[in-house]
């Protein structure tokens, strides 16, 4: 193998394992103490089946893909570019956008979470603004870790969907191979919401979930659940 061709194998397998790791539950972030609103959802009993469950997973990807990813991919763009305002901006969009108390909650948590683990490496997070959203540190997390912002975006959509398919597997109860069947099942729906995203212009984005936003309010006051949202 000639020496450009290796060092395309070693870019691709760097990036590999930046996304690995960013996208890993084992990420000690705490993100599965969070369920967005889905534990209500199924309290409630709008989400009772796999079918229901597909159902409302590809709603809330769709949200992501007029949202979170949108935004992300711009943080990343900034990032490169070294715009402090637009980290600045679009951090702040994202969490405008936030619509329930939880909700932010759990956007601030995991944000603080990420930041803790970035600085426990000696990372230098000067560079975050003020009050980062979770994407804003998500971003500096895949620029320290080599990881381009298409792959980490893919990779944040992934470890989503593992995690709230964790949260149905203990609050439906949903079996281990009706997961995974639904995790097969939605990766086409996942690549489709994310070409999407990729698209938009900036007065495109934003997406109200009703059915998400009421069920993350009603989740406040929920007298019995096993997560933080």
């Amino acid at each position: 193998m000639n020496a450009t061709k290796q060092a395309a194998v070693d870019n691709d397998a760097q990036q590999l394992l930046a996304l690995l790791h960013l996208s890993s539950p084992a990420l000690p972030i705490g993100a599965f103490a969070y369920s967005s609103g889905l534990e209500s959802a199924i309290e409630l009993g709008w989400v009772k089946t796999e079918a229901e469950l597909q159902s409302w997973l590809d709603g809330m990807l769709n949200g992501l893909a007029h949202l979170d990813i949108p935004v992300l991919l711009r943080l990343c763009a900034a990032r490169a570019e070294n715009d402090t305002q637009q980290l600045q901006y679009w951090s702040d969009f994202l969490r405008a956008n936030r619509e329930s108390y939880e909700l932010l909650f759990e956007d601030e948590q995991l944000a603080l979470a990420l930041v803790r683990l970035l600085k426990g490496q000696a990372l230098d997070v000067s560079s975050l603004p003020t009050e980062p959203s979770f994407m804003a540190v998500y971003s500096l997390a895949a620029e320290h870790w080599g990881l381009n912002a298409s792959w980490a975006a893919l990779g944040y959509l992934w470890s989503w969907l593992e995690n709230q398919l964790t949260v149905a597997s203990k609050t439906i109860p949903l079996g281990q191979t009706s997961a995974q069947r639904l995790l097969i099942a939605l990766k086409p729906a996942l690549l489709a919401h994310f070409a999407v995203a990729q698209q938009l212009e900036d007065d495109q984005l934003g997406l109200s979930l009703l059915g998400q936003v009421h069920a993350s309010c009603i989740h406040e006051t929920q007298y019995s659940r096993l997560f933080r949202s």
